[in-house]
């Protein structure tokens, strides 16, 4: 009954310091403009869970340019990353396969490492937020 006590209670330390050698602060957008992710999306809500190795997550969000559109997205990627904050704020993404596959770029706070994120998309009709002229303003979305 003694070890089984202390079994439990060494559980109870270690599992949660496990947690936290495998946790991954999320990423942000890159900073440095890319050339070849000349697609502008602004992530609007983003959720995650680690799941065997790998972040899994979802979301929604909008492709930016001269005719706006909202998107649903799941990703399965290395790391998480973060919704936009600022309505000025972008990922800088491009497309894998044409309106159903996204490719994102993101970075570590504090780091020049870079990360891609394939994100799988469902394309709506409407943008979910209300941009003006000016706030898409050289965005390519294709």
């Amino acid at each position: 009954m003694r070890s089984l006590v202390l079994a439990f209670f060494l559980l109870l330390i270690v599992i949660p310091s496990a947690a936290q050698v495998f946790y991954e602060p999320p990423d942000v957008p890159a900073t440095a403009p890319n050339p070849e992710f000349p697609v502008r999306v602004h992530i609007l809500g983003s959720h995650w869970n680690y799941v065997r190795g790998s972040y899994r997550g979802y979301g929604r969000g909008d492709l930016l340019g001269d005719n706006p559109v909202g998107f649903d997205y799941t990703y399965s990627c290395s790391q998480p990353f973060l919704h936009n904050a600022l309505r000025e704020e972008f990922y800088q993404a491009r497309w894998k396969k044409q309106d159903q596959k996204l490719e994102i770029l993101t970075q570590k706070v504090g780091s020049d490492h870079f990360h891609h994120c394939e994100l799988k998309v469902a394309l709506k009709p409407v943008p979910y937020m209300h941009y003006k002229a000016n706030d898409t303003a050289g965005a390519a979305t294709k």
